[in-house]
């Protein structure tokens, strides 16, 4: 009867514990996703920055499944199961990553060439631009990265739903 007793105490002070560890190990893998997708985006642009310079066609992805398919190349997993890269929108409610499985978002947005209007009003170009979300998992802040052939910014989005 102790027996069971001290099993119980025991279980009763390990399970929170081991708990505790297991969200943990599943934030830093998400962390750890999106901090690799932004490495990834990062080289690739530089990547394509030289090929073009050398004469060469860029070869990075051109669209989000592309995006996503060159991010998945490890065959990595979200924490909650199914693949670690999704595509996204920029929807407050949904689309920002999933943080449910803590799937990191990515959206592709192709460049723009600058515009004239009908009123002589003149519309600036606009890059290529890679956008990825960390989502809103567990206890992780949401954080967007807008990563362009120049330039990288990495922001604090939400902090909860």
């Amino acid at each position: 009867m102790i027996a069971v007793e001290i099993i119980g105490i025991v279980s009763a002070l390990a399970l929170p514990a081991y708990r505790g560890y297991v969200e943990t190990a599943n934030m830093t893998k998400v962390a750890a996703n999106f901090e690799q997708s932004v490495r990834v985006a990062q080289n690739m642009f530089a990547k394509d920055r030289t090929r073009v310079a050398i004469g060469l066609p860029a070869s990075a992805p051109t669209d989000t499944e592309g995006w996503i398919e060159l991010l998945n190349k490890a065959d990595t997993q979200a924490p909650g199961g199914g693949p670690a890269y999704v595509a996204s929108t920029n929807k407050k409610d949904s689309g920002r990553g999933d943080p449910t499985s803590g799937a990191v978002g990515v959206r592709w947005k192709a460049a723009k060439a600058a515009k004239t209007d009908k009123k002589g009003k003149t519309k600036a170009a606009a890059p290529a631009e890679l956008t990825l979300w960390r989502p809103l998992y567990l206890s992780l802040v949401e954080q967007r990265a807008k990563i362009t052939a120049g330039s990288i910014e990495i922001d604090v989005q939400r902090t909860s739903l």
